[in-house]
């Protein structure tokens, strides 16, 4: 039994398997798909309902579908469907952001015990802006502060929206709280991280972009937030880098003075090429994920381990990062043979083999791929040479714990090359 309201959003779903993503509606028949996955497939298809372009989006979503053997994380499903969409259909998607963007609006809803409930819709960049602007104002008490974060979050949304004094409630005459004054802007620096290829900042081309967090948005948005005077412009690529015959352009992979640091570019590269934690079901933006070696790198013989480069580099939220490093699950990064894709494995304790998400920014922003990375040369020739770990000169005996890493990282770079071969012979 279901409500009115529930029987129509299944019913709307039912028509739009039927009459618009029939190829959608198979895979779900046999179960490569999930109901949930179909929900947000139907809602992010919305715009092409009844147009030309329908069943080209239909078919499209469907190879991508039918590339991955696993289950897609919500926010790369979203970030494939909005993509696929706004190719085939983009007046749609600027018409509808024009549309969403006119019905912004302020209200507030008054709930249960004396509380009520304040909502406001507004473009991404400014809601990130004002969240910011919450978080500085309701971390600017001391420690004492009885209040929970999500109390004092509260306070502070009344405090900017009111102008009225925010204050510590510690209560302690020697409170060293530095609260700004009413009307005055928390000191924050709110950083809003778009990512988009050149012609598109520009307006030489129509393509997609990004906005870390949020996701997929469309050219118009990208160039409105391009013109406003607080935005900073950073190419990947500096300006002057010479192309390689193929096209391609090589940038350094590591800090000079560490080889364990990426390079600028090699940070950034990764963080956009990666978009969101390569964890599984982690919607944590990759601007705010921690950078993680893939293949463990060796800081007593760097060209013995694995080093940094973009093909051992993916952005972790900081619970798997602390997972992999610390607990007994290994992951693994490579190019599928077949299509080119980058992806990756994850292996529990007990030996379970997990796709990663198939889904990165190199589809949104195929540029990506034109870009290289370039180890020293010392580290290089080390690798390939296979450069032993044991140490040159005179010998230092490991301490317990050293022996311990090391054997750690051994027996992870043994499962790691047990599943290489598992997949060269499926390849096969």
């Amino acid at each position: 039994m279901c409500g009115p309201g529930e029987a129509e959003k299944l019913l709307h779903r039912a028509l739009a398997l039927r009459d618009r993503l029939p190829q959608v509606a198979e895979r779900l028949k046999i179960g490569r798909i999930t109901a949930e996955a179909v929900r947000k497939i139907v809602a992010r298809t919305d715009l092409v309902d009844g147009q030309p372009c329908a069943p080209d989006v239909d078919a499209d979503i469907v190879a991508e579908l039918d590339l991955h053997d696993g289950a897609w994380s919500m926010h790369r499903l979203q970030t494939m469907c909005d993509r696929i969409v706004f190719r085939h259909d983009p007046d749609a998607v600027r018409e509808a952001r024009r549309r969403a963007k006119d019905a912004r609006r302020f209200w507030t809803r008054p709930t249960a015990d004396g509380m009520a409930q304040v909502s406001a819709t507004m473009t991404a960049e400014n809601a990130l802006i004002a969240k910011a602007a919450v978080n500085a104002l309701a971390t600017a008490t001391c420690e004492q502060d009885p209040r929970t974060l999500d109390q004092r979050r509260s306070d502070a949304t009344f405090t900017l929206l009111t102008g009225n004094v925010f204050e510590c409630l510690c209560g302690r005459e020697d409170c060293d709280a530095e609260i700004p004054e009413p009307g005055t802007a928390p000191a924050s620096t709110v950083v809003i991280h778009v990512v988009a290829d050149e012609g598109t900042v520009t307006g030489a081309k129509q393509n997609a972009g990004f906005i870390a967090g949020q996701g997929v948005i469309s050219d118009e948005q990208v160039r409105d937030l391009v013109a406003r005077p607080d935005a900073v412009i950073r190419p990947i690529v500096p300006k002057g880098t010479p192309m390689n015959p193929d096209g391609t352009y090589t940038l350094p992979a590591t800090q000079p003075a560490n080889p364990y640091r990426p390079s600028t570019a090699l940070d950034t590269f990764v963080r956009v090429r990666d978009g969101y934690s390569v964890i599984p079901g982690d919607t944590t933006s990759a601007f705010d994920a921690d950078l993680d070696h893939v293949e463990e790198f060796d800081h007593e013989h760097p060209g013995a381990g694995g080093q940094t480069t973009d093909l051992n580099l993916n952005a972790k939220g900081r619970f798997g990062h602390l997972l992999k490093t610390f607990g007994r699950w290994i992951d693994d990064q490579f190019r599928d043979p077949m299509t080119g894709r980058l992806k990756q494995e994850f292996i529990t304790p007990e030996g379970l083999v997990i796709p990663g998400d198939p889904e990165n920014l190199e589809q949104l922003l195929p540029g990506l791929r034109r870009i290289r990375f370039k180890v020293p040369e010392a580290l290089r020739d080390a690798r390939s040479a296979g450069a032993s770990r044991a140490p040159q000169g005179p010998e230092t005996p490991p301490t317990r714990s050293q022996s311990r890493v090391a054997a750690k990282h051994a027996r992870r770079q043994q499962e790691r090359e047990r599943n290489r071969r598992r997949r060269e012979l499926e390849d096969s």
